[in-house]
């Protein structure tokens, strides 16, 4: 049937697994991936030859699966003098009777004295973690995938509106006030009395996560001349998080500085 309703009773059983999992693939956005839940799948070694698998939810061409509680799995033991990487894996897999199933498999590496490479995975393989081997000894886990968001967290950062606050607030010198909303970051200044060359430190610091991946300088006009002066905006990852504005003239009554400044963040 080339159109179909899924949530919906047609008198028959009608409602397969790939029906889900095409609906799984368009709300999510991608066919496979970890979503977000319990600890997502962190892995942790118990032995050289025994790792356990946490608790999370994922998908595997659109077709999701959980791990309920801490699973084991045998790593097979390394090679003394050489490095292998072996691969922990989310295997999905049909058999000819139409039976599906997802579980997680060790992919065993090729042990090297050079610098080792990953073994290769399916189309029907979600990889999930990098073991690295050195000798007889199991290294660190990497991760390799991120978590999808969810719908709920995106929405509260979407939805997010700050409304003005103040950064600096004076009757006579003037004011530097921000916002933030819908992942859009607004600074408002109106200043005076920041003298000719002056990098003048806004008091009050934004908070990180409003703060755009990577600083800039952004130009700020004078009231009543063609002088520009400018503001600086820090990333959030520097460790001065403070803004600061720069002018080669004095800011003054008749010739304040003003002009508004937005980001994404």
């Amino acid at each position: 049937m080339a159109f179909e309703i899924v949530d919906g009773m047609t008198g028959t059983k009608h409602i397969s697994s790939d029906d889900l999992a095409a609906l799984n693939t368009a709300t999510v956005g991608k066919a496979d991936c970890v979503l977000k839940y319990g600890n997502d799948f962190a892995l942790t070694m118990a032995s050289a030859n025994s790792a356990t698998l946490g608790t999370g939810v994922g998908m595997v061409g659109g077709k999701r699966f959980w791990n309920q509680a801490a699973t084991s799995l045998t790593v097979q033991s390394g090679t003394q003098g050489q490095k292998r990487n072996d691969l922990v894996v989310a295997r999905y897999a049909k058999t000819s009777a139409g039976i599906e199933s997802i579980s997680p498999v060790v992919i065993k590496g090729t042990p090297t004295t050079d610098t080792p490479a990953d073994p290769a995975v399916t189309a029907n393989d979600l990889k999930l973690w990098r073991i690295p081997l050195d000798g007889i000894n199991a290294g660190e886990p990497v991760r390799l995938f991120d978590p999808v968001t969810p719908l709920a967290a995106i929405g509260d950062s979407v939805c997010q509106d700050t409304g003005w606050v103040n950064l600096y607030s004076d009757s006579k010198w003037g004011s530097v006030r921000f916002r933030a909303k819908a992942g859009i970051c607004s600074i408002q200044v109106n200043v005076y009395g920041i003298n000719a060359n002056a990098n003048w430190k806004v008091p009050l610091a934004i908070h990180p996560r409003f703060l755009p991946e990577r600083a800039f300088y952004a130009p700020l006009a004078h009231r009543q001349s063609n002088n520009v002066a400018q503001l600086w905006v820090p990333a959030k990852s520097e460790r001065d998080l403070y803004l600061y504005i720069y002018t080669q003239v004095d800011a003054n009554w008749d010739n304040y500085i003003n002009g508004v400044v937005s980001y994404f963040y």
